[in-house]
């Protein structure tokens, strides 16, 4: 199943899943991470030998926290990329939907370079979106 910009748009096509938004790992990355994770698990096996933890757990605990760093990572930097809405083609009417946005607080700016679009970030989506449904426009 192809992901990232070659992906199907079609409805009810089903993407591949994935924990990480914005890196696609091949065979190359995976390895990679693999090897990342295994100093941390064998420091953790050796460094919590007197807890008593079976060996396995002891040593699942570093690739674990190796994982998680690169997830969280990964969504503050999703975050902080930019996305864009376009409802209408009246320049007008955009300015004005985002004026009112704007003044509840909602960092966005208007974009007019392909028609007026409303451009904010992915980590502001959820509130950008509520705001635009209190509006009576559906963003999805």
């Amino acid at each position: 199943m192809r992901t990232g910009p070659t992906a199907e748009l079609r409805p009810g096509h089903l993407r591949a899943w994935s924990v990480l938004r914005t890196a696609r790992l091949n065979a190359v990355g995976y390895a990679a991470l693999m090897g990342a994770c295994l100093v941390p698990g064998a420091v953790t096996a050796v460094l919590l030998q007197g807890t008593g933890w079976p060996m396995p757990l002891r040593a699942a605990l570093g690739p674990v926290l190796v994982v998680l760093a690169l997830v969280v990572a990964d969504r503050r930097k999703w975050a902080r990329m930019e996305t864009s809405f376009s409802f209408t083609d009246d320049v007008a009417t955009m300015r004005a939907v985002a004026d009112r946005l704007l003044a509840q607080g909602l960092p966005i700016r208007v974009r007019d370079e392909w028609g007026p679009s409303m451009v904010y970030r992915n980590g502001d989506a959820r509130r950008v979106h509520a705001a635009l449904a209190e509006l009576g426009i559906r963003p999805n």
